[in-house]
């Protein structure tokens, strides 16, 4: 065989093998990527199917919800933050010197200090109703209308309290009402005594200018020689009412007493009325509280020459007994005015009620019947009037006079 021949069949089959092998690396080629091709998406498919399951069991899970739901409550605070939350609120809500007093919408108690069961002198059980309080009237009404109240002067047992209250609203629902309480008890102690002193210095300064017109008169009858008819007028003022006053001593025997009656009779005289203490008085003895009793007698008196000299009888009078029994002191006023109204006459003892037309009335009756009460007394309505005679009202205040033995002891 010629050797030209010999290399040209060698190249045709080395041609040949070179196509073979091209030809099995393209099968194995595209054998790998159908492979590829076909794991990828059975792991697709699988791996999306496991991941959607997962997502319905967490969105189905109770602990997962519960936990996303506290955290929208919460507004995102973890629980170390609420518990210092908590003691925050509690020192400060303890911490005050105030009664806080919280309502949810349907008036149950939600919150209150101790501070709050201290001024209104009783135990408050969380949920219990508003209207179980022995509170105002006018308090009451106010938070069940959603009205503000500010600086209300309420009596609470034997405390003057002052109570301010705002309604709270969120998020377009009511939520409640926050109550805060101070106590003003010493204050209106303070100030009672010192519209007692300021009625006898009234008093005085009135009884003062009118013995001054009268010596003045007396002086010039004697220095123009007119003895007989400066005798005869000595003796007229011995018989006029504020001559008669002095009287008082006769039958009351504190002097805190007798100077509120010989006051008050001054004011009267004053405004042209009469206030007379009745003939069957008797106070042998000092009195243990007169601001206590002051209180009480001033104020029902104030309201009888209120009612007489607003009424249409002439002339306005005003009665006034003081009894002693023992250490117990009775006292009764009774007026000539129109009486009270019967619509009043069951609510005359709340804070706010007042016959009179002018704002700022309406505590002086509870104030006293307030007083009274520290001794375990009372002050009632015990006839309303309306016939001849006006109202007639009736104190008992045990335990308000000196006994007689202890009397004579110190003297």
């Amino acid at each position: 065989m010629p050797k030209r021949a010999f290399f040209a069949r060698m190249r045709f089959s080395r041609q040949i093998l070179l196509l073979q092998i091209g030809v099995v690396v393209l099968v194995l080629g595209l054998g790998v990527a159908l492979v590829g091709w076909l794991l990828r998406s059975t792991l697709d498919d699988q791996y999306g199917e496991r991941a959607l399951a997962i997502a319905k069991s967490v969105a189905t899970d109770p602990a997962v919800i519960s936990g996303a739901a506290a955290k929208r409550v919460t507004h995102g605070l973890e629980p170390h933050e609420l518990t210092e939350l908590l003691y925050e609120r509690e020192a400060v809500l303890h911490g005050i010197g105030e009664g806080v007093l919280a309502v949810d919408a349907t008036n149950r108690v939600s919150v209150r200090n101790d501070e709050a069961e201290r001024l209104l002198g009783t135990e408050i059980s969380i949920g219990a109703q508003l209207s179980e309080l022995d509170l105002s009237p006018r308090l009451l009404k106010a938070v069940e209308e959603g009205q503000a109240v500010d600086n209300l002067l309420a009596v609470a047992g034997n405390r003057v309290l002052v109570i301010n209250s705002r309604a709270v609203h969120g998020e377009d629902r009511e939520i409640g009402t926050v109550l805060t309480f101070r106590d003003r008890t010493d204050l209106d102690t303070l100030t009672r005594e010192l519209d007692g002193i300021r009625a006898l210095s009234d008093g005085l300064r009135a009884q003062r200018h009118e013995f001054s017109n009268r010596l003045h008169t007396l002086s010039g009858l004697l220095q123009l020689g007119h003895h007989s008819e400066a005798v005869e007028y000595v003796q007229a003022l011995t018989e006029t009412p504020s001559a008669r006053s002095s009287s008082v001593g006769d039958t009351v025997a504190d002097p805190y007493l007798q100077a509120l009656l010989v006051a008050k009779t001054e004011q009267a005289q004053e405004k042209g009325m009469e206030l007379r203490l009745s003939d069957d008085s008797w106070v042998p003895t000092t009195v243990t509280d007169p601001i206590a009793a002051n209180t009480v007698i001033g104020n029902l008196v104030d309201n009888a020459l209120h009612a007489a000299r607003m009424g249409p009888r002439r002339p306005a009078t005003v009665e006034v007994a003081l009894l002693a029994d023992g250490t117990t002191l009775h006292v009764s006023v009774v007026d000539s005015g129109s009486g009270v109204p019967g619509e009043l006459a069951e609510r005359l003892f709340d804070e706010g009620v007042s016959t009179k037309i002018a704002p700022g009335h309406g505590l002086g009756l509870a104030l006293a019947r307030q007083a009274a009460r520290t001794h375990d007394g009372d002050v009632w309505l015990a006839d309303a009037g309306g016939g001849e005679t006006g109202a007639l009202f009736v104190a008992r205040m045990p335990e308000t006079l000196a006994a007689r033995e202890s009397l004579e002891d110190r003297t």
